[in-house]
């Protein structure tokens, strides 16, 4: 099962565009909140939305715990959980939900984090990312219970190290 995972597009459908046309392969879609897009627009790409802590994330969930592949995936844009912060809370929230992996978005900085049996990632942002690294998203690959990720870089698909 291949998921396409990426947060904070901050209005730019060219970005998301062209991430799908890198992976037309991918099972799922997924933005992590503060698309700052049209509903209707998203679903129409066929993109499991979560809300942000942007206003005109109107009509999405803020946060969808999924069973894919035998994992529980958490799916959660993390403002909620303070991830400005620091992770502790994510973990603590993600361990209650009884999730193996948490996908969150908000601080715009790609990260991967195993504690215990939980894998956080953070696929940064494909619009404005407040790091050094490009652009990013991350590839989640879930097969024969063995979970793989890549980060790529947004606008060449190029294979990038955090």
């Amino acid at each position: 099962m291949k998921l396409v995972v990426f947060s904070d597009a901050h209005g730019d459908r060219m970005i998301i565009e062209r991430l799908i046309k890198f992976n037309m392969d991918a099972d799922f879609f997924v933005s992590l909140g503060d698309s700052e897009l049209p509903h209707k627009y998203l679903l129409d790409l066929d993109v499991l939305a979560i809300k942000g802590n942007y206003p005109r994330d109107a009509g999405f969930v803020y946060e969808k715990l999924m069973n894919i592949e035998g994992k529980n995936i958490l799916f959660t844009h993390g403002h909620k959980q303070g991830v400005s912060n620091g992770i502790i809370n994510l973990i603590s929230y993600g361990m209650k939900q009884d999730a193996d992996i948490v996908l969150y978005g908000h601080t715009h900085v790609a990260k991967v984090d195993q504690v215990q049996d939980v894998l956080l990632i953070n696929p940064g942002s494909i619009s404005k990312p407040r790091s050094d690294l490009m652009p990013s998203y991350v590839i989640l690959t879930i097969t024969n219970d063995k979970i793989e990720y890549v980060f790529k870089e947004a606008y060449t698909n190029l294979e990038i190290t955090i």
